[in-house]
């Protein structure tokens, strides 16, 4: 009896653990992708196409979006973004209840250059370092060198800036990432 009456304590212990938490999960992408900056999204307001646009997040992380100004784009989800448009339209009384869809068009790119087994152009759908961007990338070539590593970054003057990256270093949009050749 004592041995049954223990699986069934058993059970019941999993089974609030379970629900528990089945209760707190997050679904997976709740929200949509987190914009950055160089991404191009589609915002397009449901039953309202004169107010539909294509817009290119700029390196400073903000759009503008008529008739609600400059907003600050990355950094936020898609759904993030599309409840702030949404509460400007509704604040600025443009449309009384709006339905903002945000949607990601074409993301941000880092170019890896040198000696990458892989270089190129690939998408930068998230935060990425240096590394993880090179691991992307293929890895370092034979005779490349995880040492002697450079970024050329375009800053928002428009100057170009070359210089030398750490691995854990970030990446930003439209990076260039150069792996020289090792010293032997």
């Amino acid at each position: 009896m004592l041995p049954a009456i223990l699986n069934a304590l058993r059970f019941i212990a999993f089974l609030v653990m379970v629900s528990s938490a089945a209760l707190n999960a997050k679904p997976v992408n709740a929200g949509g992708r987190e914009l950055i900056a160089s991404d191009t999204i589609q915002i397009r307001i449901v039953g309202q196409s004169d107010l539909d646009s294509q817009v290119r997040i700029e390196n400073d992380g903000t759009i503008s979006y008529p008739y609600v100004g400059r907003v600050r784009a990355a950094g936020l989800t898609e759904d993030q973004l599309a409840e702030v448009i949404r509460s400007g339209l509704t604040r600025k009384d443009i449309v009384k209840k709006p339905i903002v869809i945000v949607t990601t068009v074409e993301a941000g790119v880092y170019f890896l250059y040198g000696y990458a087994n892989k270089p190129g152009q690939y998408p930068l759908i998230r935060a990425l370092t240096v590394q993880q961007a090179i691991a992307a990338g293929g890895g370092i070539a034979p005779l490349g060198s995880d040492w002697f590593v450079k970024i050329k970054r375009r800053d928002p003057g428009g100057f170009i800036t070359e210089f030398w990256a750490r691995l854990d270093d970030e990446v930003w949009p439209n990076d260039t990432i150069i792996v020289n050749e090792r010293i032997f």
